[in-house]
């Protein structure tokens, strides 16, 4: 196989910019690494036809974008135009849009080629679909941005979109060993995704480098960010409530090679202890989820709840028994929580985090594994990125940092400051 497969989406645009290396190439080698790695990784929902993908190649190589001949996958709850698109359910397992996302339609403009759909979990939510944890067949992937995070951390494609409502961008992109940035709430449009919850839903991009994330967000962010003027950080505060006790050692460790790398890159880290009133966060976001899960998703358990998951029913049905006003109270203490956060985050300051509870636990024991962790800060709405920190007992363990809205680019500063790398392929 080629080893443009190896190589990341800065290094492929910039080689089919300068005439080097041709879309078509990078696209053939993803194509031949996907055809030897599918059958046990199990990442996509559909992968393109060749023809149809190398045609698209050739058209984007003419193109003057920033993704000129990059290939990604797109999470399948996203819609892409003419291919299956089923959101991770039998229900929908026909579906085909006529149109793409306005964020897919953004990669095409900028050059990108699409090779196919990633695997998702139920509804972005349920039941884990079939894909396997490249470092560890037994092992889950996370959920439910599954099928990205495989298929970024086994070669198959540089860069790849997926979404988060609770954790499934930052966890899975643990899980496999990969860097996933979900950003400021609203910074990507999700206009032609899945909804889940307004509130509570983000677009967002996994990759193997840190380059690659602010590479593919520049493209597709509404707003400016600071992706060029950000430097690393001054201070980090090493927050660790009010889960903490879910923090296993494999995840203490990940804490501590990043509190170290933070701390050769200049940065001051801080032991931080957050508020009592957060103690009630994750009742707060489990009832908006639930909530907007059955507005959104109720129709389909009326007329089709046999081809649901038990645990996709119990979510509608808690959902239905959600009060407005036990919602709004639910919606008020999340901005609170936001505020409070966003104080902390004054003069360049971040947020260190544990991401997971501990490495990817075996998937015929804990589905996709624990979100616990991960779903403060999407209820707040500020930007997370998963950074990978090497291996524990040979699986990738990582933190998450977190910054203030808009400062997507000084998460970036820092990863590229604490000089993590993603674990080599998997044979």
């Amino acid at each position: 196989m080629s080893r443009l497969a190896e190589v990341d989406a800065t290094t492929v645009a910039s080689l089919v910019r300068r005439g080097e290396r041709s879309a078509e190439a990078a696209v053939r080698a993803c194509l031949a690494r996907i055809s030897a790695l599918e059958s046990r990784i199990h990442a996509f929902h559909e992968v393109a036809p060749a023809e149809d993908v190398l045609s698209e190649a050739r058209r984007c190589g003419a193109l003057a974008g920033a993704l000129r001949g990059v290939p990604v996958a797109v999470k399948e709850i996203f819609d892409v135009r003419g291919m299956h698109c089923g959101w991770g359910t039998p229900i929908h397992r026909t579906r085909v849009p006529d149109h793409d996302a306005v964020a897919v339609a953004r990669l095409r403009g900028a050059g990108a080629v699409i090779v196919g759909t990633t695997v998702s979990t139920e509804y972005a939510i349920g039941t884990a679909g079939p894909t396997t944890n490249p470092h560890d067949a037994s092992r889950t992937p996370g959920g439910s941005s599954s099928g990205s995070a495989a298929a970024v951390a086994a070669r198959m494609v540089p860069v790849a979109l997926g979404s988060q409502t609770v954790g499934s961008i930052v966890r899975p992109a643990t899980y496999c060993g990969v860097y996933g940035l979900k950003p400021t709430h609203g910074a990507i449009d999700v206009r032609g995704v899945m909804p889940l919850s307004a509130v509570l839903d983000h677009v967002g991009v996994l990759a193997r480098t840190p380059a690659d994330i602010a590479l593919v967000c520049r493209v597709l962010f509404d707003r400016a960010s600071d992706w060029v003027d950000a430097v690393a950080p001054r201070r980090a505060h090493l927050v660790e409530g009010p889960l903490r006790a879910r923090i296993e050692p494999a995840s203490r460790t990940a804490l501590e090679r990043a509190q170290r790398a933070l701390t050769a890159a200049g940065a001051s880290v801080l032991h931080t202890q957050l508020p009592p009133e957060f103690n009630d966060a994750e009742r707060c976001l489990d009832t908006i989820l639930c909530r907007d899960i059955a507005v959104n998703h109720g129709e389909d358990r009326d007329r089709a709840g046999d081809w649901m998951s038990g645990k996709l029913r119990g979510l509608v049905d808690r959902g239905r028994a959600v009060s407005g006003e036990e919602y709004a109270d639910a919606i008020g203490h999340s901005r609170q929580y936001r505020d409070s956060l966003v104080r902390l985050l004054d003069d360049d300051s971040i947020i260190l985090a544990a991401v997971t509870d501990g490495v990817a636990p075996l998937r015929s024991i804990e589905g996709t594994g624990a979100p616990q962790l991960q779903g403060l800060y999407t209820m707040a709405g500020l930007p997370a990125l998963a950074v990978p920190c090497g291996t524990v007992d040979g699986l990738p363990v990582g933190v998450q940092l977190v910054a203030a809205p808009g400062r997507e680019g000084l998460l970036v500063a820092a990863a590229n400051a604490m000089r993590f790398t993603c674990h080599p392929p998997p044979p």
